[in-house]
């Protein structure tokens, strides 16, 4: 049931070879806090092209860019910077993940935490300490 209380709702872009851009067709579509049915914001309808042109840009970055040859040691400076940056926003990003998915804020800070305890255990960027793997 909706709230009642208008909430400006933005239209969001995707962020591709280091711009924001919107998709190939600028179609988007609704994004529901499905607690309140509320539109909370506008995202783009990628298509498969959309997608082709993130991967390319992805890889290019990975091969080309310097995080191929970064140390072990550099990247993990970076995963750990970048997990302080997940807790310090915890709050702001809780809130959000509840408006997205419905699920109660103690859940949602739980969550965060594990985002930026992933962070912390992927620092060697090698596959013998990646401990956070998808769904475990």
């Amino acid at each position: 049931m909706p709230s009642g209380v208008q909430t400006e709702v933005k239209t969001y872009q995707m962020f591709i070879n280091g711009e924001w851009v919107a998709s190939k067709s600028a179609k988007t579509f609704p994004v529901y806090d499905p607690s309140t049915e509320e539109v909370i914001a506008q995202v783009p309808d990628a298509s498969a092209e959309d997608v082709n042109r993130a991967v390319a840009a992805a890889k290019a970055a990975f091969e080309e860019g310097p995080w191929a040859s970064t140390t072990a040691q550099e990247r993990g400076r970076v995963l750990f910077r970048l997990a302080d940056k997940v807790r310090q926003y915890l709050s702001a990003l809780a809130e959000l993940e509840c408006r997205n998915t419905g699920k109660p804020i103690v859940e949602a800070e739980y969550d965060i935490n594990d985002v930026a305890t992933c962070f912390e255990l992927r620092w060697a960027g090698d596959e013998d300490h990646w401990a956070c793997e998808s769904g475990a």
